[in-house]
């Protein structure tokens, strides 16, 4: 059985980019582009016993119909599946669309507890920085992105490279850590044709507004921020693989388990991770 890697997302978020530099090779046009982007129909390339799958996004309106039945004809395809949805940030705002994507996709697949990643995409270097500190934007963001849901500890941050932005179709070698993630760490999972219904765009545009309510909520509450962030600790394993799975240096990792020491400790001896939430509340505080 071979493994599909399905990406998701709309246009300007780099999916075919990203697919080109994992591939190390152009196989699907990349680049800028105004008004409809550049993915139009399903796509595959076949690439040492993976398939690469690229879609055009929901949000196009001018394509969105196309672009429905181009995800349903990609998830009915036989083999397991990582799926990779991405999401922006625009000046550190988390871009409902993206999250609504997520949403209507995952609600055509007919199963219980879906895994899927997200790869947030050509970050800003300060912004980047501030993820891979695992401070207190680092979790605002986690709570931004699981705003649907739909929630995931599978995260990986992508920064801007340079020379990505200065031509079309341009291959670059990725970060380890992103090709690890998306090698090795994102969930895959076998999903059945008869289990995919058609993708139904009705309340695509409500469901946007609300969650651009959602966010706008979340970014203005720190009380809800803070909710928001403790229920998505207190899923089962959520925090762990959270650290996992997200693209970081060791010294970060160093730096937040020194500074949560004894909350680490007695959370994995205990599996009550208590004292870790209470240390993520905290930092949200400051």
């Amino acid at each position: 059985m071979h493994d599909n890697y399905l990406f998701l997302g709309n246009p300007g978020t780099g999916k075919s980019t990203l697919i080109n530099c994992l591939v190390g090779r152009q196989v699907f046009d990349s680049g800028l582009s105004y008004g409809a982007g550049l993915t139009q129909f399903f796509q595959k390339f076949k690439c040492n016993g993976k398939v690469y799958m690229d879609t055009p996004g929901l949000a196009d309106r001018s394509i969105k119909e196309r672009a429905a039945a181009a995800i349903t004809q990609a998830l009915r395809q036989s083999g397991s599946y990582k799926l990779f949805f991405m999401v922006r940030l625009e000046n550190g705002r988390v871009v409902s669309d993206d999250l609504a994507t997520i949403e209507t996709v995952l609600d055509s697949i007919d199963m219980d507890d879906i895994p899927f990643s997200i790869v947030v995409n050509n970050m800003k270097k300060r912004q980047y920085a501030a993820m891979m500190k695992k401070g207190a934007e680092f979790f605002k963001v986690v709570a931004l992105i699981n705003a649907c849901k739909y929630t995931t500890p599978y995260i990986t941050f992508i920064p801007t490279i340079d020379c990505l932005d200065e031509s079309d179709n341009e291959i670059v070698k990725l970060p380890q850590e992103v090709e690890t993630f998306l090698h090795y760490k994102a969930p895959a999972i076998v999903i059945p044709p008869k289990q995919v219904q058609e993708i139904k765009l009705d309340n695509f545009k409500a469901l946007v507004d609300d969650l651009s309510d959602e966010l706008e909520l979340l970014r203005k509450d720190n009380a809800a921020l803070k909710r928001r962030v403790e229920k998505l600790l207190r899923k089962p394993k959520f925090f762990e693989t959270l650290l996992s799975a997200v693209g970081t240096t060791m010294s970060s990792v160093l730096e937040f388990s020194a500074k949560n020491a004894f909350n680490l400790a007695t959370g994995v001896l205990t599996g009550d991770l208590t004292g870790v939430i209470c240390g993520v509340l905290q930092l949200l505080q400051q």
